[in-house]
């Protein structure tokens, strides 16, 4: 299979995401792998004199480090290329091609035993930020080089005898594990923490590191000496990026086995023995790594966590100041509580802070500052919402929250608070509004139900607000009686307005006009309105007949009204397909007729929500409600079905007006 630029390669792989300013996928594949070949024939070629294995083992590390970099379902490229470029330095070292295979073989098991410890089941890029990441890594250092090292000593005994078996058995965990934690944590995602140290502090640091290392490694055989090499180490660890330690520590690794292996300093092969010596320094080595890193670590997240305290304490100081809602800190000192901070806002507010007031009873008042006190002494945690109201009679919103101070222990209480004073006022007169124009619209309502002989009459309205978008009105003249019964869009303000100037419209009609022309008339009165807002009137006009019970009826887009038959009990729904006022101009006249103990039923769509939303179950409620009240006064079935109006605070206008004829 052939990737975009021709070669071959195993698709996607090109694209694999690796941290930012990582070599691309294929450089990074063939120079990690002559860096195995090259980094393992330099191990063998230094090798103590006369001895098989080698002091150190980096190749280890960056064959693991390489298999990071790639999802798992790579491995099965890796691993045969890490044995093949394993192969080479192995056959140079004069091994038996048997053996050099079982050993190459061996490094690619490594390999593939730490990287699945490291991906994980999530096989995720893998970092190393967290003491936790780095327990992750030991594991994963000293179970592949123990699965290397069984390996290769079960190729040994068998292919070589039980001697060099066992020096390899001794000596390859260590080894290989040193090569693991001294190489890949530079392959893993490191903490983009910045240094503490500049340039020159660097440069001292790096030089006492060299010197010191250069004395324990290639001088002085003295034991005791190689604690020196902890001092610029946490030196480095305290003060430098985790990447710097790493490759000081594996700048140390470099010199301490040169100087092994040519017979100098503390672990020395010709004084210790090869094995011994070998043993020595790998431990040390990995004590090396294993305590400073941990110590950077450590060092770096309390850093990146004093970093994060400091700009959330930066945010909030600039949230402060620039709030435009007022900003208090305050505190209980000697009984009595006092602002500790304010922004500028909570100055606008009480004007006395910049007067160096601090006192909360003498800005706030007695009262309000009790009230707050109250609150905050109950306070332990999260936070708390109250009104008050000072004594210079302002309206405050006030969110209260706990919080530590950091310096003294004692608890601190923010403040947010905006001043409502103006807005209750606002708020205050539109109810005012409200409720007188609630009160002149329904001053427009019939004042008392008409009383016609032979006939029966009942309604009701319920707005949702103190002005509503529902009317009705009841006209007589006998021998007619005319109803209409109307619902404009919207609630509120305007919705009255419209409803109140519809119903004079529709009044100005006499009762000789027919429902047609009536509607029709009212629909010319109020076309600009409508236009002008966007509005629209559903409405159902009928004209009755006292005397015969016959009745003429237009509906404009309503739809909600029906016939009671009182002989059968049968609930009758009266609809057409005409369309409300303000979107039509056309409307078609229908007929019918009550006999005796019939009636006409009209009903607003808020009765409709109310019984469950559709036509069908407003149909079903009054029927339900017809045969369970029984024959009952009209006033009284009409109280019945909105009965639950008043029990619903979030709902629409609700409005009902029935005609019946007495049996």
């Amino acid at each position: 299979m052939r990737g975009n630029r021709g070669e071959w390669w195993p698709p996607g792989l090109l694209r694999d995401r690796l941290p930012p300013g990582a070599l691309s996928a294929a450089t990074l594949f063939f120079a990690a792998l002559l860096a195995v070949l090259l980094l393992g024939w330099l191990s063998l070629a230094t090798r103590p004199a006369a001895q098989s294995f080698s002091a150190w083992w980096p190749a280890a590390g960056i064959a693991l480090g390489l298999a990071l970099r790639f999802p798992r379902r790579y491995l099965w490229l890796l691993a045969p290329a890490v044995c093949l470029v394993t192969l080479p330095p192995q056959l140079w070292a004069d091994r038996p091609l048997p053996l050099a295979i079982s050993l190459s073989v061996a490094a690619a098991v490594e390999m593939v035993v730490g990287a699945l410890i490291l991906r994980g089941r999530s096989d995720t890029f893998p970092s190393l930020v967290t003491l936790g990441d780095f327990s992750r890594l030991l594991l994963a250092a000293f179970a592949a080089a123990v699965v290397y090292d069984l390996v290769a000593t079960a190729a040994h005994l068998v292919l070589s005898g039980r001697a060099e078996a066992v020096t390899w058995l001794v000596t390859a965990a260590p080894k290989h594990a040193a090569g693991i934690l001294l190489v890949t944590p530079l392959f893993m995602g490191l903490q983009p923490h910045s240094r503490l140290a500049g340039r020159l502090e660097t440069l001292m640091q790096v030089a006492l590191t060299l010197a010191v290392t250069a004395y324990v490694f290639l001088i002085t055989d003295d034991l005791p000496v190689s604690f020196l090499l902890f001092v610029p180490l946490v030196w480095a660890a305290t003060r430098l990026t985790t990447r710097q330690l790493l490759l000081q520590i594996l700048m140390v690794a470099v010199i301490g086995s040169y100087g092994s292996a040519r017979g100098r300093g503390i672990f020395a092969f010709d004084r210790l023995g090869p094995e011994a010596g070998s043993i020595l320094l790998q431990v040390f080595e990995l004590t090396l790594v294993t305590v400073l890193i941990s110590l950077s670590l450590t060092v770096g997240l309390e850093r990146e966590t004093a970093n994060r305290l400091a700009r959330s304490e930066g945010l909030f100081r600039t949230n402060f100041d620039a709030s435009v809602a007022g900003q208090l800190m305050v505190i209980l000192q000697a009984g009595a509580w006092r602002v500790q901070k304010h922004n500028a806002s909570a100055a606008a507010i009480l004007p006395r802070l910049r007067q160096g007031v601090t006192g909360l009873e003498d800005l706030l008042g007695v009262d309000a500052t009790a009230a707050l006190a109250a609150v905050m002494n109950r306070l332990a945690g999260g936070n708390a919402r109250l009104s008050l109201t000072t004594d210079s009679e302002r309206h405050l919103d006030v969110s209260v929250a706990a919080v530590a101070d950091h310096l003294t222990g004692h608890p601190v209480f923010a403040l947010h608070f905006q001043d409502v004073t103006e807005a209750l006022r606002v708020r205050r007169l539109e109810q005012a509004e409200l409720e007188r124009a609630g009160e002149v619209q329904r001053a427009l309502l019939p004042e008392e139900l008409p009383v016609m002989p032979g006939w029966s009459i009942g309604a009701v309205s319920a707005p949702a607000r103190q002005v509503g978008g529902d009317f009705y009105d009841i006209r007589l003249r006998l021998p007619h009686a005319v109803i209409s019964l109307g619902d404009v869009m919207g609630k509120g303000m305007g919705a009255g307005m419209l409803a109140a100037a519809t119903r004079a419209a529709l009044r100005s009609n006499t009762f000789e006009t027919s429902p047609d022309r009536a509607v029709a008339h009212a629909a010319h009165v109020l076309d600009n309105d409508l236009s002008r807002t966007a509005a629209f009137v559903t409405l159902t006009y009928v004209l009755a007949d006292l005397t015969s019970g016959e009745f003429r009826f237009v509906d404009a887009g309503h739809g909600l009204h029906f016939i009671l038959r009182g002989s059968s009990g049968r609930v009758e729904r009266l609809a057409s397909e005409d369309l409300p006022l303000g979107l039509e101009s056309l409307w078609h006249e229908r007929r019918g007729t009550l006999q005796p103990g019939d009636g006409l039923l009209l009903v607003s769509d808020g009765l409709m929500d109310l019984s469950g939303g559709t036509v069908d179950d407003l149909h079903s409620a009054i029927s339900t409600c017809v045969r369970e009240l029984g024959p009952v006064s009209t006033q009284t079935l009409i109280e019945a079905l909105c009965a639950q109006a008043e029990e619903t605070l979030d709902r629409d206008d609700v409005t009902a007006v029935a005609l019946r004829r007495d049996p």
